[in-house]
């Protein structure tokens, strides 16, 4: 038997290579008719990124529809999938695929199931030989504030692989959105899976590598690449035989003499966000101002207290890209200024560590306002200068505050911010001692645009 495998990942939204890459899976898919072999497209996650103007206004929508247009045929969730969709909008996207979705460590916390959208195991039958996929994770302790129960992805790929039969199995296939190390560390520990094929670390590896018994590939990030591999089964030795190749969106595009960016995906996203009107602000909200009535980071830290009902507020001015001008405001533009997938945290802590948090951040101020930061949501480009709410440093008493008052170090206290400030390594104490909540579903632009809404109305209506 022949198989190839045409596999994407961690496209995170960025469409401008789709049109190349739905081409490749498209003449592959006609070469293989034409051969009468068997081809299967599959995506191992962080396909839905709703940085992507596109995405964020259909939902996510569109990547199902493209998915599907592309006949893909299994794929498993990455981590923006699981955490930047809440459990409904992800079954209502699920529910139109005309593909597989398969996740062995990712439950539903309510019926401790796997979730209604996917199977732990997904069985593809082909030329009288069974194929099994698992799908896999990055196990993120907050899955919990979304609705889910994750597990650790080796205990439960280990119970997984003891529900297949293994005489009735020909190949066992792992859509591994978890890693190159630790793909690595499975094949070493779990010999019976024939092929990995990885995600989440944006690694490539350009003709695959074999580790142990396993035959591991994947393919970059961004649409930059996509991969290609091809197996045969050699009856003579019983015998698994296989290659891979990764092309770049460089070499598709000579071969095809198209271009190797197209800004038609993000312009019907802007088109659509455009026509959703959500205020009429009668000052200019600028990005560098971090003080006065109309600093565009006050105005956040304004929206993000009232949303919780928390007084006291961090946020850090490198999350604003853009002003708000004077004017109507629109979904566009709060997408085009706060593009980052990021989740407001409370944070609870007593005075002495809260004291020890305000000292990380003191210390490390300098050197933080203009480091470049990538990852953990983060869209924009230096992290910038941290902007208080209810807390400030008292220079005559040469002491931290809290709405005017000494800390008091058994006292509790409570801020807002978003997930990235807990997230990144800065902070440690945040980790430690803050028991961090996170708020689903909206993110930092959707809290905004609420506040907005209500505190500037356009007049006669929407």
């Amino acid at each position: 038997m022949r198989l190839k495998i045409l596999h994407t990942n961690d496209i995170h939204g960025q469409l401008e290579h789709w049109p190349l890459i739905s081409k490749f899976i498209e003449e592959n898919r006609s070469l293989a008719s034409v051969k009468g072999e068997a081809l299967l497209t599959i995506d191992i996650g962080d396909a839905m990124d709703s940085v992507h103007p596109l995405v964020e206004a259909t939902y996510g929508k569109v990547i199902v529809d493209l998915f599907n247009e592309a006949k893909y045929d299994v794929v498993t969730l990455g981590n923006n999938e699981g955490l930047n969709f809440s459990k409904e909008r992800l079954s209502d996207l699920y529910s139109r695929a005309n593909y597989s979705v398969t996740i062995a460590n990712l439950f539903d916390k309510d019926t401790q199931e796997v979730p209604s959208y996917a199977e732990n195991i997904v069985y593809k039958e082909i030329d009288d030989m069974k194929v099994a996929f698992i799908g896999l994770t990055a196990p993120y302790e907050t899955y919990h504030l979304n609705g889910y129960t994750i597990e650790n992805p080796i205990d439960s790929l280990q119970d997984t692989l003891h529900l297949i039969d293994k005489e009735d199995t020909d190949l066992i296939i792992l859509l591994s959105h978890l890693g190159l190390e630790t793909d690595r560390y499975i094949a070493n520990l779990f010999p019976e899976i024939q092929l990995i094929i990885g995600a989440h670390t944006h690694h490539v590896l350009v003709e695959g590598e074999w580790e142990n018994q396993s035959f591991l590939c994947a393919a970059g990030k961004y649409g930059n690449f996509v991969g290609s591999i091809d197996l045969y089964f050699d009856q003579a030795t019983d015998t698994w035989q296989m290659s891979a190749e990764v092309l770049s969106i460089h070499q598709l595009s000579q071969r095809y003499n198209l271009p190797k960016e197209s800004d038609y995906y993000k312009q019907e996203g802007i088109k659509l966000l455009e026509e959703r009107r959500v205020a009429q602000i009668p000052e200019t909200f600028q990005a560098l101002q971090t003080t006065g009535s109309n600093s565009f980071i006050q105005m956040a830290l304004n929206a993000i207290t009232k949303a919780t009902g928390v007084e006291n507020a961090i946020l850090s001015s490198g999350l604003f890209l853009s002003d708000l001008h004077r004017g109507l405001i629109t979904e566009h533009l709060l997408h085009e200024a706060l593009p980052h997938p990021m989740h407001l945290a409370v944070v609870e802590m007593n005075g002495l560590h809260l004291k020890e948090m305000l000292a990380e951040m003191n210390q490390q101020a300098d050197d933080l306002r203009y480091k470049l930061i990538n990852g953990l949501g983060f869209r924009g480009k230096i992290f910038g200068e941290l902007i208080f709410k209810g807390i400030a440093f008292n220079e005559l008493k040469h002491q931290w505050e809290v709405n005017g008052e000494v800390i008091i170090d058994d006292k509790y206290y409570q801020f807002v911010t978003v997930d990235h400030i807990w997230f990144l390594p800065f902070f440690p104490t945040i980790g430690d001692y803050g028991n961090p909540k996170l708020i689903f579903p909206d993110f930092l632009r959707h809290v905004v645009r609420n506040y907005l809404e209500k505190t500037y109305p356009i007049e006669g209506g929407k």
